[in-house]
């Protein structure tokens, strides 16, 4: 499988190869870099998760995130599939998705400092994951840009104004719940960037 899933991500990589770059060669780089981003927050984000899980305390450290503890209600996850729309319109939906998780990792940060539970290994996981998280927003944004389509500044809902619980058990609750969603939505993100990649792979071949 691992032998299987580097020769695809070789194949994608050389498929930006075979785009236009003489038309749009910036584009093609920004493109390349966030197939990049996708593929280690896709490695990553299942074990933020863990570590989460293992700062938490019975009974989040004894399960794992299928259990119904980790499956609340969390408003402002990103909504809406990935698939079957126009790439444009994929790429800002993942534009908004990942700003969207990006303030809801800053919640979460912030939930386990005052709760004194933010390890410094944790700690480094999610700056990093938000550090990624915002170069893939930037990357997004130019590709749109460049291309004439809108890019909204602000969220329709943004996890900066939604409310976090007061119980502590709630707010661990809420973080895995979030984390969870987010290790699901980064495997639809990166499934999305390597479709958008063999379109441009088929359609380089079609006019060279």
């Amino acid at each position: 499988m691992e032998l299987e899933a580097g020769i695809l991500h070789i194949f994608l990589l050389l498929s930006l190869s075979c785009l236009n770059t003489s038309a749009a060669p910036i584009l093609n780089k920004t493109m390349n870099m966030s197939y990049q981003l996708a593929v280690e927050l896709n490695r990553s984000a299942p074990a933020l998760l863990r570590l989460y899980l293992s700062a938490q305390g019975f009974p989040f450290s004894n399960d794992n995130a299928d259990m119904p503890l980790c499956r609340v209600q969390v408003k402002c996850l990103p909504k809406g599939q990935l698939a079957n729309v126009e790439k444009n319109e994929t790429l800002r939906r993942i534009h908004t998705g990942v700003k969207q998780f990006d303030l809801h990792l800053k919640n979460v940060e912030v939930q386990q400092m005052y709760m004194n539970s933010l390890k410094k290994e944790m700690h480094d996981e999610l700056k990093n994951t938000r550090t990624q998280l915002i170069s893939l927003q930037s990357n997004l944004q130019f590709i749109l840009n460049n291309r004439g389509y809108h890019v909204p500044e602000e969220l329709e809902c943004s996890p900066e104004h939604i409310n976090i619980p007061e119980n502590l058990f709630d707010q661990k609750k809420q973080g895995c719940t979030i984390l969870r969603e987010f290790k699901r939505y980064m495997k639809q993100v990166l499934k999305s960037f390597r479709h958008l990649l063999r379109n441009a792979h088929g359609k380089a071949a079609v006019n060279p």
